[in-house]
């Protein structure tokens, strides 16, 4: 039996494997690469987009991923949020507002950005221009003189009145400060919104965020941008976490935290008891299936130890009394052993650690323990 019928039979029949959530922790390259392509064929098979986030800082490029054909948002292949922009309704202007937050925006600049990019709009919308908002239009609007050179273009044309002229000049300046700073976060943004394709089943789109472990607010950004595009089709994405175990994961955390629970999710992490116990409680809640391989650190493994609970094991002790009478001591006595009394006392039943951290710290390589279903059983891969 391997360790999918295993899991089978633990869960009931009705519920699929393919959606259940995997996580793999420990240096085990070999069920590491067993697991992972298992994950990456059902996720290809079921016609899903994914989304690798990639927490390791080897700066690794993927040509191809299993099946799959990698994109690289960074490199401008994905269009993620052509609506980002957008703030005509509710939901737009609390996505982008939840942006500006991460990029160090307090709430009143944030809403001068959005009253900037209204702004913007209304005025294109006078130019007759009714689409999206594009980077290269607020690059018109980049500064006072090109924004009342607009304006009087719309004067001229007879669409505006001069104390609108005044107006909007005025409502501008309001604005104006917030509206600079937001223009110089643009370049982060661009590539993800730029002129790229939109990602599709056969994708894979690779996150790099462990390049950018001294930058959280871009490592932020591209966890909401992709969060964002996730929200629109939970169902139709799924996504695989690399985790060297060693990095910051407080963008992984807060990943799993708002990730929408339709969407597939797995991961793989050289150490995932580094973490403290608030945040393990976060990766036990959210993966109903746990791989454990063998781990360095002896922290770990004590954790892991502790994960896996305790099971009753009986003892016995065995005594045996010799009889050194002389009369116990013939031949006859010594050649039957009837010179001597073997007692075997039964203990009563103690508490012991079902698997040793000595044990999980020593595990053969392809062998790990599998924690599902509330039970721990030791298999081989």
């Amino acid at each position: 039996m391997n360790y999918l019928q295993y899991i089978n039979s633990v869960y009931s029949s009705a519920q699929s494997t393919v959606d259940m959530r995997y996580l793999v922790s420990g240096v085990d390259s070999r069920v590491r690469q067993i697991v992972g392509q298992y994950i990456v064929n059902s996720v290809y098979d079921a016609g899903k987009l994914l989304f690798i986030v990639d927490s390791t800082k080897d700066g690794r490029e993927f040509g191809s991923f299993g099946r799959f054909r990698v994109l690289n948002p960074l490199n401008g292949d994905v269009n993620l949020c052509d609506d980002l922009l957008e703030v005509s309704s509710l939901r737009e202007i609390s996505r982008l507002r939840s942006l500006l937050s991460e990029l160090g925006f307090d709430g009143t600049r944030a809403m001068k950005v959005i009253s900037y990019l209204s702004f913007v709009k209304e005025t294109e919308r006078r130019f007759g221009n009714c689409g999206s908002l594009r980077i290269e239009t607020l690059e018109e609007y980049s500064g006072t003189v090109l924004v009342e050179w607009k304006l009087r273009q719309l004067v001229e044309r007879g669409m505006l009145t001069h104390e609108n002229y005044e107006y909007l000049l005025a409502r501008y300046a309001e604005v104006s400060g917030a509206a600079a700073d937001f223009e110089q976060f643009l370049m982060m943004l661009a590539p993800f919104i730029g002129n790229g394709c939109q990602p599709g089943s056969g994708s894979a789109v690779h996150f790099a965020i462990g390049e950018f472990a001294s930058d959280r607010p871009m490592q932020e950004v591209m966890s909401s941008l992709m969060l964002a595009f996730i929200r629109k089709q939970p169902k139709n994405c799924a996504v695989l976490i690399i985790d060297d175990g060693k990095s910051d994961r407080c963008c992984i955390l807060d990943i799993l935290k708002n990730l929408p629970v339709s969407t597939d999710v797995h991961m793989f992490t050289a150490d995932a008891f580094s973490l403290d116990d608030r945040d393990i409680s976060v990766l036990m809640s959210t993966f109903p299936v746990r791989i454990y391989t063998r781990h360095d650190a002896m922290s770990s493994c004590l954790k892991i130890e502790n994960c896996c609970g305790q099971m009753d094991v009986v003892k016995r002790a065995y005594h045996t009394a010799v009889d050194k009478r002389i009369r116990a001591s013939t031949a006859f006595d010594l050649l039957l052993g009837t010179n001597r009394t073997d007692t075997e006392v039964i203990n009563a039943p103690v508490r012991e650690a079902r698997y040793r951290k000595e044990m999980i710290h020593s595990l053969y390589t392809g062998t790990a323990i599998i924690d599902c279903g509330g039970t721990q059983t030791l298999f081989q891969f």
